[in-house]
């Protein structure tokens, strides 16, 4: 018969250590979750302030649509990352209808929320387009 396994004077300790190190993987696990879920958020933003801006210029003119997705932004995000993004809007012609658009296009770079020193940007570049309404 086998008995109790005993405990030599080297292993002392060796739970804590063990814990130490997974705890610091289950830590950059959960930066790194949050970091995917925070771009997915802001490219959600961008997309929606563009959407929005693209038929808001659709009455106006292409430059106020380009504001007011800048604007969108800055609610949505920070001020930050609104001024790291280029955003611009300019009338087109569908190529398929022949029909006045507008497009609204926002590009740039969001810097990272867990990581130093703004290691590793995300590109974030989103464009939408509405049909041009005619003012009366």
């Amino acid at each position: 018969m086998i008995g109790p396994v005993r405990r030599t004077g080297r292993e002392a300790g060796a739970a804590a250590v063990e814990f130490v190190l997974m705890s610091v993987l289950l830590v950059l696990l959960l930066f790194g979750v949050l970091q995917v879920a925070l771009y997915v958020y802001a490219r959600n933003v961008v997309s929606s302030a563009v959407a929005d801006a693209a038929r808001y210029a659709a009455t106006n003119d292409p430059a106020a649509g380009a504001e007011r997705a800048r604007d969108l932004i800055a609610s949505g995000l920070n001020h930050r990352a609104a001024g790291a993004l280029r955003c611009s809007g300019r009338a087109d012609v569908d190529a398929a209808s022949g029909l006045p658009t507008v497009t609204v296009q926002c590009r740039g770079r969001i810097g990272p929320a867990f990581l130093p020193f703004g290691l590793l940007p995300l590109q974030v570049d989103v464009s939408s387009s509405a049909l041009r309404e005619e003012q009366p």
